[in-house]
């Protein structure tokens, strides 16, 4: 008993001494900068939708323009590479029923990256100027390709190859000559190229979902492996291109202030 009351519980002493510690000012602080992630949050991801949809309306534009469609290069150069399109070999000595829903699932996750990548860039402290930039000039240049080189995908231009568990997305493709380069290759290696800096787990993190994913566009015929190549390659151009890009902006930004 103390002064003929009952002594307050640990938990009771605990809320009275956070009470102390505690101040108006204090909370309204913490409120005030939890108020201001949340809007920083929501702003990265609004910027990462309207890209996305720039992107994928863009993209369902570019067939009204061609008249045109290749695929022999494709075709000649994985059959170089491999002596057979891998697609084509996967899909006959690999069918199996768990693999093609898991790698369908791989492939669909690539617009969880599109739409989200940018946000988990910023919550590691990554630098997000140079990876929207990476990613925008990533989405104009790959729109460029599309357009100057349009390429059958393998379920089109392969006798025997089929698109796996992707009936559903073929008949809401806009655009089903859009294989070079694979964006969906390009857009995971460039979160791998984000994710590359976290030491061991980042750089595991990085190659094995840009394998992952190499592994399940080709399985699934949706792209030639040159064409997820060539992603691997405008994926680590476009990283490599906006550090170029924002350190001459801030060299040119230093000397007029200066």
């Amino acid at each position: 008993m103390v002064d003929g009351f009952t002594s307050p519980s640990r938990a009771g002493r605990f809320l009275i001494m956070l009470k102390n510690s505690v101040s108006t000012r204090g909370l309204l602080e913490a409120a005030r900068n939890i108020f201001m992630l949340i809007g920083k949050g929501l702003f990265i991801l609004a910027c990462s939708s309207a890209l996305a949809f720039s992107f994928w309306n863009i993209r369902a534009c570019i067939p009204s323009l061609l008249d045109h469609t290749y695929s022999a290069y494709a075709i000649g150069l994985d059959s170089t590479l491999f002596g057979v399109v891998p697609s084509a070999w996967m899909q006959t000595h690999l069918r199996d029923e768990f693999l093609d829903t898991f790698l369908r699932g791989v492939w669909f996750s690539y617009s969880l990256v599109i739409l989200f990548g940018a946000n988990l860039v910023w919550i590691l402290g990554a630098d997000i100027r140079r990876y929207f930039l990476s990613m925008c000039l990533l989405v104009g240049t790959g729109l460029l390709i599309h357009y100057l080189l349009p390429t059958q995908p393998p379920w089109m231009a392969v006798q025997g190859v089929i698109r796996i568990d992707g009936e559903a997305y073929s008949a809401m493709d806009k655009n089903l000559t859009a294989a070079m380069p694979s964006i969906h290759q390009a857009v995971v290696c460039l979160l791998g190229c984000a994710l590359w800096q976290y030491r061991i787990p980042g750089k595991l993190i990085a190659l094995g979902y840009t394998i992952a994913m190499s592994f399940a566009i080709v399985y699934l015929g949706e792209h030639f492996f040159v064409d997820s190549l060539a992603g691997v390659l405008l994926a680590i151009v476009s990283w490599t291109t906006s550090k170029f890009i924002l350190e001459r902006w801030a060299i040119l930004t230093n000397k007029k202030q200066g």
